[in-house]
């Protein structure tokens, strides 16, 4: 985007940053968010730094999972602004019944989506551990590979549709273009009266 992405505005009430945008639709499912990274958005959340000797989304994942004061932390990427809610509560819901799942992980077109999903904590060590097995010189280990080395509960297309049929929640901006496309849609969905 040539700037930090997170701290984008996302036009609409007060412009809120793109961070805040995501979180905001699933505040009342989680507690206060946790941000892997050295700057807040003027948001007020708790700042962790990335986990040492470790690069990458990786990193942030590994660094939240062990602040975090709960047994599963549901995980947002930063520039995902339309996260479901509905989805959200049934990807807890299914961890909360599946005692062995480290990870309750969406797969979209056959591919992991592990960055709207749900971990539990104590996955941290085995986290970490991946991670240095997969780790390759002057880059950090790919998310999907390291996720895969976890125990998975696969919430595959036809199941999760269900809850987001648009799927929406994997929407996101990594472009300007992509960011004025979603901006776009966030207008449709008002003028059509539902839930930007």
């Amino acid at each position: 985007m040539g700037s930090d992405k997170p701290g984008h505005a996302f036009p609409g009430p007060q412009d809120p940053p793109l961070i805040r945008r995501g979180a905001d639709r699933l505040r009342e499912l989680a507690g206060p968010p946790i941000i892997a990274g050295s700057h807040d958005y003027g948001t007020g959340w708790r700042l962790v730094s990335d986990e040492p000797g470790t690069v990458g989304p990786v990193a942030g994942l590994i660094a939240g999972l062990a602040t975090a004061d709960t047994d599963w932390v549901l995980t947002l990427a930063a520039d995902l602004p339309f996260p479901s809610p509905l989805l959200a509560r049934r990807l807890l819901g299914i961890a909360l019944g599946e005692p062995l799942a480290q990870a309750v992980v969406p797969e979209r077109s056959g591919r992991l989506e592990p960055l709207f999903a749900v971990y539990r904590c104590d996955a941290v060590d085995d986290l970490r551990t991946v991670a240095r097995q997969l780790a390759r010189p002057e880059q950090g280990p790919s998310l999907r590979q390291t996720v895969s080395g976890l125990r998975l509960r696969r919430v595959g297309e036809p199941e999760w549709r269900q809850w987001d049929p648009e799927g929406a929640s994997f929407v996101n901006c990594n472009t300007l273009g992509e960011l004025a496309a979603a901006v776009k849609l966030a207008l449709a969905q008002t003028d059509q009266g539902g839930n930007p």
